[in-house]
């Protein structure tokens, strides 16, 4: 039961599609001044990033087993094969989540690792935009259809501050306002579902190859003004990062992904 309840919930979370790299595509919409009408959402200084990671150990019977959130002087004979990001701001009772791109190896993010406080928008896979509730007790997402809502019950509470660690207790599922699945997480995981808090963040956008451990680099691309636009299209909103120098030969400074990646929009 809970290997199915797990399966159920890591696919309503995640919405991953594929286990390939590059989810983005390339666009030159800002440096054609293509963007008239799009909407901006700017991470400012009042975001805080909360960080989850999943590494993959062995047990007292050398069986595989899954750890969330491993203090990091316990992490050296562990493969670090998951990381999830959640950026809430109190101020704006906003949060958006974002997930990565799942690893068929599950190598790729135990190589290719950067500082904590560096989200690598190379590796971005699915954009989930939430609204915290007045008493800091729950994050809800919304389709862009209207018809399904998600809700992440929280604990402890924010309330205004900023915790050492998030943990989501329950997850509720409504489809058209009525109630369709509640899970309590502690018995569909075997592993807390929780993030633990940076000191800082920033957006860059890097390849595989190129460790850095800090943002101050020169090298490193950057998100450019902390923001993130929107173009609203047929089904939903297109979602571009634009970074602060070229990521490509072509000369263009930014990426996009198609609405399918959001499927909680911010509006």
């Amino acid at each position: 039961m809970k290997k199915k309840a797990c399966i159920y919930l890591l696919t309503l979370i995640i919405c991953s599609y594929a286990c390939n790299r590059g989810k983005y595509f390339s666009t030159n919409i800002f440096s054609k001044g293509n963007t008239a009408g799009m909407q901006v959402q700017e991470l400012d200084s009042t975001y805080h990033l909360y960080l989850r990671e999943v590494y993959k150990d062995k047990n007292y019977l050398n069986e595989n087993v899954l750890k969330a959130n491993v203090e990091k002087s316990d992490t050296n004979n562990k493969i670090r094969i998951e990381v999830e990001y959640l950026l809430i701001s109190w101020k704006h009772k906003n949060a958006l989540y974002i997930s990565t791109i799942p690893d068929k190896y599950q190598r790729y993010y135990a190589i290719n690792r950067f500082a904590d406080t560096l989200l690598n928008a190379y590796d971005f896979s699915t954009f989930h935009f939430g609204k915290i509730d007045d008493d800091g007790e729950s994050i809800s997402f919304v389709s862009g259809d209207k018809i399904k809502l998600v809700t992440w019950d929280i604990r402890p509470f924010i309330n205004g501050v900023y915790p050492p660690k998030i943990f989501v207790r329950e997850i509720a599922i409504q489809r058209k306002e009525m109630v369709e699945n509640v899970i309590l997480i502690n018995k569909a995981l075997e592993e807390p579902l929780g993030f633990i808090h940076q000191n800082s963040f920033t957006i860059i956008f890097e390849k595989p190859g190129n460790k850095k451990d800090t943002c101050t680099d020169y090298m490193l691309h950057k998100l450019y003004g902390n923001r993130i636009y929107f173009n609203k299209v047929k089904h939903g909103f297109d979602i571009y990062f634009r970074f602060d120098k070229n990521i490509n030969n072509s000369g263009d400074s930014a990426i996009g992904f198609e609405y399918q990646r959001t499927r909680y929009p911010p509006f």
